[in-house]
C-alpha cells in the first residue's frame, strides 16, 4: 500500500526552490551559479523540513539527491559527509541515553533526590531540578529525560500527595512540579554540549564557518547563567505558580518505598554509573590526552556493548539517533559546501557591511532576541537551528562579534528558546497535554520565563564570558 502523498506540504517548498532556482540570471554577481542553485536546494530543503511532506531524513536525501544530479555534489563528497564527527557525536549520545533508560540508573538517581531532599515542596522542585541537572550532562535527547524519567516521576509523586489532574486537584502539587520541570528541562539543556542534540547541531554548522567549540569551553560559558536559572526557576514559579501543598513529608516515603520496589542496584546500574563518570571526566579533560567529545561518546557506547548494558538491538530501535546522523549529515554537507563555494562569505560581508559602525554587542543582542522569538514560528528545535543559525552566525561574523561568543551565544539561545510556546519542542508538546497545565497558564508562564531567560543567558552571559576572558 502505497503513503499518502502530502502534495499540499510540497507546495511551498516547491515555489521556493524553483522560484529561486529560475532567478539566477538575477542573482548577486559576487555569488557564483553553483553557490546560487545550492542556495536555492537548500532553502527548499529548510522549507519541507517545516511543512513536513516527508520526514527530515527522507527531505534531506531527497535534496542531496538532487544536489548530486545537477553535479553541484559527486558522490565522493556525499560519501565523505556521512562521516561527519559531530553528526556520529549526536547518534553516539542518543545511544548512552538508551543505556541511562534502560539500566534503571536514572530513576534511581531520581528517588535518592527525592527521598534526600523532599521535605517541603519548593525543596522537591530544587531536588527533581538537579536530577535532571545530573541527567542533561549524558542524556542529550529532552524528550527521552522528560518523558522515559522525570514525568512519569513526578505524575506518581503528584498523585500520591492527592494532586490529580483526573479529579481537579492538580493545582495542589503537580501543576508547579511539571512546570517547573518544563523551565528546568530547558536550562538543562544549555548547560552542556551534550544537554540537547541541537546543542552539537549548532556547533557543527559553526565548524563549517570555521569555528570549533569544545565540550569544555561550552560548559565554562554556560555554567553560571545555568546555576542562576537553577535557583530562580523555581522560586520565581514559586510565587507567581504556587502549589497549595507547601510541605511534602509523605514524598520521603514514596521514595523511600519505590528504592525499596527497585531493589539494591543491578550489575547494570553500576556499570553505567562507571560508564557516565569516565564520560563526564574525558569530556571535561579528554583534549589534554587528544580524546576530543566525538571519541568519548563512541568509547563510552563501546563499553556499553561489551558489557552488555545494551545490545545492538537496543541500539537499532533508536530510529530518532539514526534520523539525525543522516539529515544532519546531510545538512551540514550542504552548509560547509555553500562555505567553500563563498556564498556564507559573501552573506557575511554583504548584511555585517549593513551594520557596520553599530557596536558587536549591540548585534548581537539583536541577533540573540530576534533568533529567540522567532522560535514561535517553528515547532521544532533543529528545524529552526537548520533554518537560521548558519546565517544568524554570519551576519554575527560580519558586524564584528568575536567568533567564538557568536557562535556560543546563539547556540545557547537555542536552547532557552524553548520557553516559549506549547509546541516549542517534544517536551512541551507532552508537558502542555497532560492536564497539569492550562493552555492559559503555559503561554502566559512560557513568556514570564522566557523574559528571565534572556536577561540572565543573555545579559548575564555576556557579563560572564567577559569575565572569564572569552572576548
Amino acid at each position: 500500500m502505497l503513503e499518502k502523498f502530502q502534495w499540499k506540504k510540497w507546495i511551498i517548498p516547491l515555489i521556493l526552490g524553483i522560484g529561486l532556482w529560475c532567478l539566477t540570471p538575477m542573482k548577486p554577481t559576487d555569488i557564483s551559479v553553483p553557490a546560487w542553485h545550492l542556495f536555492a536546494i537548500f532553502i527548499a530543503t529548510i522549507a519541507a523540513c517545516i511543512t513536513k511532506p516527508l520526514p527530515m531524513m527522507a527531505t534531506t536525501l531527497i535534496a542531496v539527491v538532487i544536489a548530486t544530479l545537477t553535479r553541484i555534489f559527486n558522490m565522493k563528497e556525499v560519501a565523505v559527509g556521512f562521516g561527519n564527527s559531530t553528526a556520529w557525536m549526536v547518534a553516539m549520545c542518543m545511544f548512552l541515553a538508551a543505556g541511562f533508560i534502560k539500566s534503571g540508573l536514572g530513576k534511581r538517581i531520581a528517588y535518592i533526590f527525592v527521598k534526600l531532599f523532599g521535605k517541603s515542596t519548593l525543596g522537591l522542585a530544587y531536588a527533581l531540578s538537579v536530577v535532571e541537572t545530573v541527567l542533561a550532562i549524558g542524556i542529550p535527547s529532552n524528550n527521552a529525560r522528560v518523558n522515559g524519567i522525570m514525568y512519569p516521576l513526578i505524575d506518581g509523586l503528584s498523585r500520591e500527595m492527592g494532586s490529580d489532574p483526573e479529579k481537579g486537584t492538580q493545582r495542589k502539587l503537580g501543576s508547579f512540579l511539571v512546570f517547573n520541570e518544563y523551565e528546568i528541562n530547558n536550562v538543562t539543556s544549555g548547560m552542556f554540549l551534550t544537554g540537547l542534540a541541537g546543542n552539537m547541531v549548532a556547533l557543527g554548522l559553526a565548524k563549517t564557518q570555521g569555528i570549533t567549540i569544545s565540550w569544555m569551553q561550552w560548559f565554562l560559558a554556560a555554567i553560571v547563567p545555568g546555576i542562576i536559572s537553577l535557583i530562580l526557576v523555581p522560586f520565581v514559579l514559586y510565587k507567581i505558580y504556587p502549589p497549595e501543598i507547601k510541605e511534602t513529608p509523605n514524598a520521603r516515603a514514596w521514595a523511600d518505598k519505590k528504592l525499596n520496589e527497585v531493589g539494591k542496584m543491578s550489575p547494570a546500574e553500576r556499570i553505567m554509573s562507571v560508564i557516565f563518570i569516565l564520560a563526564i571526566l574525558l569530556w571535561l579533560l579528554g583534549s589534554h590526552v587528544g580524546i576530543d567529545a566525538t571519541e568519548t561518546s563512541f568509547i563510552a557506547v563501546a563499553i556499553m556493548l561489551i558489557t552488555g548494558v545494551v545490545n545492538t538491538k537496543d541500539i537499532l530501535k533508536e530510529s530518532f539517533a539514526w534520523n539525525i546522523l543522516t539529515w544532519l549529515s546531510i545538512i551540514m554537507l550542504m552548509s560547509q559546501k555553500m562555505m567553500k563555494l563563498g556564498f556564507f562569505p559573501w552573506f557575511s560581508k554583504t548584511l555585517g557591511g549593513m551594520l557596520h559602525g553599530m557596536n558587536w554587542v549591540v548585534v548581537l543582542i539583536i541577533l540573540w532576541l530576534a533568533y529567540f522569538y522567532l522560535h514561535y514560528l517553528f515547532p521544532s528545535v533543529s528545524t529552526q537551528i537548520s533554518a537560521l543559525y548558519a546565517g544568524f552566525l554570519s551576519i554575527a561574523l560580519g558586524a564584528g562579534v568575536p567568533p567564538t561568543i557568536a557562535a556560543l551565544m546563539l547556540a545557547m539561545c537555542g536552547t532557552v528558546y524553548l520557553s516559549t510556546s506549547t509546541y516549542s519542542a517534544g517536551p512541551a508538546a507532552m508537558l502542555s497535554t497532560t492536564g497539569y497545565i492550562s493552555n492559559k497558564d503555559f503561554w502566559k508562564l512560557s513568556a514570564i520565563i522566557g523574559i528571565l531567560f534572556n536577561i540572565v543567558w543573555l545579559g548575564g552571559g555576556l557579563i560572564w564570558t567577559k569575565i572569564i576572558g572569552f572576548w
